[in-house]
């Protein structure tokens, strides 16, 4: 009977971030499978500071493009992989930075082996928005307010709905919508609270809370932006 194959978040970055279930999971099977994006891997670097050994980490890579033609053959081979492994009852987890339920890649493999009669298993992981709100000393939402999260994606109507009052905005992946954010924040200073963090919990972490700041830094991919709104004076 094939093996269950584990899905494992690794959280934003720092290794203290990992669960106990996550790393107890990593532990246990032999092989690990972890992605390379543009010649590096930030995962393997973590799995490394876990005390993984090297004969158990597998890399694939997984092409930088807005083509997803190339990163879907990448996620196929992973799945043609794992499932002969899996057949032969061999112990396997993908890793996932972040968490495994939020535009996570391993989403794409775990379709692939369900398809193919691999039965999977989630080990779930602290989002990179979560950590980061903690590392501002912040407060995401209150009371009834509504979190809102946008992959790559903004607009003048986005924004005003969090300038208006009552919800959050994270956006995500701001390397896709870098040009029109940055064109677009200034209008709405006045009226919101920008966080920008990249690289959250890493020793080469970056946390910026001022435009001028904001504007002139170039967004990276491990990047995020959390916008609130400014207290009204009589909730102050």
């Amino acid at each position: 009977m094939p093996s269950v194959v584990d899905f494992v978040a690794l959280g934003p970055g720092g290794s203290h971030l990992v669960t106990a279930r996550a790393l107890a999971a990593l532990q246990a099977v032999q092989h690990i499978y972890y992605p390379e994006l543009g010649g590096k891997s930030q995962a393997r670097e973590l799995l490394v500071q876990l005390g993984l050994p090297g004969e158990k980490l597998r890399g694939y890579i997984l092409p930088m493009s807005h083509n997803r033609q190339a990163a879907l053959e990448a996620y196929a081979q992973v799945a043609r992989e794992v499932t002969e492994l899996a057949r032969q009852e061999h112990s396997i987890a993908i890793v996932a930075e972040g968490d495994v339920s939020i535009y996570s890649s391993t989403h794409y493999i775990a379709t692939q082996l369900e398809e193919r009669g691999i039965s999977i298993r989630h080990h779930a992981g602290i989002p990179s928005f979560i950590a980061a709100a903690s590392a501002l000393n912040i407060s995401l939402v209150e009371g009834n307010e509504m979190l809102v999260v946008s992959p790559g994606k903004v607009s003048r109507e986005l924004l005003q709905s969090v300038a208006d009052g009552g919800s959050t905005l994270v956006i995500m992946k701001l390397s896709q919508c870098e040009a029109e954010l940055k064109a677009l924040m200034p209008h709405f200073a006045p009226h919101l609270q920008y966080y920008y963090c990249e690289f959250i919990e890493r020793p080469n972490a970056l946390y910026l809370h001022e435009l001028e700041a904001i504007q002139t830094h170039p967004f990276t991919y491990f990047s995020l932006l959390i916008c609130k709104s400014h207290p009204s004076p009589t909730n102050r």
